[in-house]
């Protein structure tokens, strides 16, 4: 068994699901009319961008999955699910969270904390860390939407008078 290299079903499964996700985009993408868009560029590129990074993610994941397993996972790791319930519960927690919270404290800081649980669920053990990285990571996003689309979103913090 020297030269032969198992085929991880699961992880197939995983990079085909990303690619049948990443063609219902680009067919959702392609069903927008031409002529709805905001500012400069028109309504389907960003779900057709979505739909080609999904798909390129897929398609290595598959031929990682069919060459042996995904090549970052050590041994003991390729039949668990990391987090298991209570990751599920954390990731759960960060939604539910932002539907509640995003009109009382604004889209940048409830993302964040959605980023904190995402990442407390997948194990991490640094929770201002991951509050921050994932401000950090909504800021750019919120002044696209706002700056660049005029799409207004919540705001940064909602001050009750």
């Amino acid at each position: 068994m020297s030269g032969t290299r198992a085929v991880m079903p699961a992880q197939l499964a995983v990079g085909v699901g990303l690619i049948a996700l990443s063609v219902v985009l680009a067919i959702g993408a392609w069903r927008f009319p031409p002529e709805m868009g905001f500012v400069i560029l028109a309504a389907y590129v960003y779900p057709y961008a979505v739909a080609v990074f999904l798909g390129t993610v897929g398609l290595l994941l598959s031929y990682q999955a069919c060459t042996g397993g995904f090549r970052e996972l050590d041994n003991d790791q390729t039949n668990t699910v990391a987090g298991g319930k209570g990751g599920a519960a954390w990731v759960s927690a960060g939604l539910i969270g932002v539907a509640l919270l995003i009109n009382v404290i604004g889209f940048v800081l409830s993302a964040g904390l959605l980023f904190a649980c995402s990442a407390r669920g997948f194990g991490s053990r640094h929770p201002l860390r991951d509050l921050a990285i994932g401000m950090a990571l909504t800021l750019p996003i919120y002044w696209l939407f706002n700056a660049g689309l005029g799409v207004a979103l919540p705001a940064l913090v909602n001050v009750w008078i």
